[in-house]
């Protein structure tokens, strides 16, 4: 772009991209524009990042609003799990179900224990992204484990 012209088109572009409501094209545009200028980008590569930046703008705004209004609750890691609070859970097992084999032999996997014992801090970090917890008990994961167990189990089944 030349100088000249180029001062002008950016601010059309800019406001373009403003009335359309496109903030994450918006926001990655003088980036663009540079690499544009700087010549590592085509016309049509530089049309494909501004729509990229737009549309990861709008899917990680989408990920915030769902995790927000599904009302679980803090995601947390398995890394942060504190597996001397809860002796019975054995690490590996744990590890190994983030491998996922289980659903390769389509087999389910039931964390069961009373309340605060860690099912749910565990069931929604399973893959490393939060998962649909069932409706159950008071805490919303118990599925009938007898209260006086003070442990978690997991269980897998294979049917």
């Amino acid at each position: 772009m030349r100088a000249a012209t180029s001062r002008s088109l950016r601010e059309r572009i800019q406001s373009q991209l403003a009335d359309l409501k496109m903030p994450g094209a918006l926001e990655a545009l003088d980036e663009i524009l540079s690499r544009i200028d700087g010549g590592e980008l085509a016309g049509a590569a530089a049309i494909d990042a501004l729509l990229h930046a737009q549309i990861t703008l709008r899917n990680n705004r989408r990920l915030q609003a769902a995790m927000r209004s599904s009302r679980l609750p803090a995601v947390k890691t398995v890394d942060e799990f504190d597996f001397t609070f809860q002796p019975s859970i054995k690490r590996e097992q744990i590890e190994s179900l983030h491998q996922l084999g289980f659903l390769e032999r389509k087999e389910n996997v039931i964390f069961l224990g009373p309340p605060g014992v860690g099912k749910t801090h565990l069931a929604l970090r399973l893959p490393g992204r939060p998962r649909r917890l069932p409706r159950g008990g008071a805490d919303g994961g118990t599925l009938g484990a007898p209260a006086q167990d003070a442990h978690l189990s997991v269980a897998v089944d294979r049917g």
